[in-house]
């Protein structure tokens, strides 16, 4: 199972909120779709991640950390993962086809739908939501999508994969 984060902007609170969901779920990594704007006290945590960049990641704060790429695209659980911040690649920019997961932030909220076999996901953010969710985060397993509240885990959408 993997975290999905974006738009932590170095954040304190939002980083307990990212870890406590990380250890309340046992997830085996965490995804961030940009605008982690790291902070030297947490380079382990950023040095762990799947990320891509954001507008407001800029290289001169990763120190030795490596500068994450505009987008990455990977297969976890049986699905090509695609992901980007979402303020210069859109969808159209991809290839997308039904069972892809396409994987975007940089508005801040959250959103999880599914078009012609395509899942979308926004997991909005943990240190400055622009939704009525408040702090938001999403997991990925091979069992499905699932957007959820950082503040008590509660789900807000599910998307379950069929089992061919």
């Amino acid at each position: 199972m993997h975290l999905i984060v974006s738009d932590i902007h170095g954040s304190d609170e939002g980083m307990e909120l990212v870890s406590a969901a990380a250890r309340h779920f046992r997830t085996d990594g965490i995804i961030s779709a940009g605008d982690q704007c790291p902070d030297p006290l947490h380079a382990a945590f950023y040095s762990s991640l799947i990320a891509v960049r954001g507008n407001c990641d800029r290289f001169y704060e990763y120190g030795s950390l490596p500068f994450p790429p505009v987008s990455r695209e990977l297969q976890l659980y049986g699905h090509r993962v695609i992901i980007t911040h979402g303020d210069r690649l859109s969808p159209d920019d991809f290839d997308l086809r039904s069972g892809d997961i396409f994987i975007s932030g940089h508005t801040h909220v959250p959103m999880l739908s599914q078009e012609e076999g395509v899942v979308f996901c926004n997991p909005g953010s943990p240190s400055r939501p622009r939704s009525s969710s408040g702090p938001t985060a999403a997991l990925l397993s091979e069992d499905g999508l699932l957007l959820f509240s950082l503040m008590d885990f509660s789900t807000i959408r599910a998307i379950r994969f069929s089992r061919s």
